[in-house]
């Protein structure tokens, strides 16, 4: 009798498809927002990633591809301010990251900073582009785990054309990292 009870709870828990149960299988749960706040913070660095080019006198083509991640990256930021304060539940302030982890990515991003600051020329432009490459990467990745647990039509809009930006700048990118800068351009 024992081990019957016991052979019932455990097809329950497991939530057998033929019984009409849950399924491990089925939608993933929705978002808890950790991720729209992870997401905010990356916009809001990417955002002002063309404020290097300020200092730093670099190749045309070089310019128009991060001045289009600034941009974009900017109106996204815009976008999931406007979702957040239309869905005060969405707090775009808790990232829900250990402290490590915090303080993991500001040391990061701290040597980036020092390394762009310090490189011109080659160097600037290929440290740049791997840097805005990892940063695309995360985002569209980012964009799309978001989608496959949405429920809102507004936000899942945003990510779906989020991840479609960010993809396409990311090739942008690529693109420059393949023809690398030609002495005198």
């Amino acid at each position: 009798m024992r081990r019957v009870l016991a052979s019932v709870l455990l097809l329950a828990s497991l939530g057998c498809a033929s019984s009409g149960g849950p399924s491990r299988t089925q939608q993933p749960p929705a978002s808890s927002g950790h991720g729209y706040a992870l997401l905010y913070e990356v916009l809001g660095q990417e955002r002002q990633v063309a404020k290097l080019l300020l200092i730093k006198k670099e190749r045309k083509a070089l310019e128009t591809v991060i001045e289009a991640i600034a941009e974009t990256c900017g109106k996204a930021y815009e976008r999931l301010d406007a979702l957040a304060k239309a869905d005060p539940s969405l707090d775009l302030a808790d990232t829900g990251l250990p402290i490590e982890e915090v303080r993991t990515r500001q040391a990061i991003a701290a040597t980036r900073r020092d390394q762009l600051l310090a490189a011109s020329g080659g160097e600037l432009e290929l440290q740049l582009l791997l840097s805005q490459n990892e940063a695309l990467t995360y985002m569209a990745h980012l964009a799309d785990t978001l989608s496959r647990s949405e429920p809102d039509p507004a936000r899942l809009a945003f990510v779906r054309d989020l991840w479609k930006d960010m993809t396409l700048l990311q090739e942008d990118v690529l693109a420059l990292v393949r023809r690398p800068a030609q002495p005198g351009a």
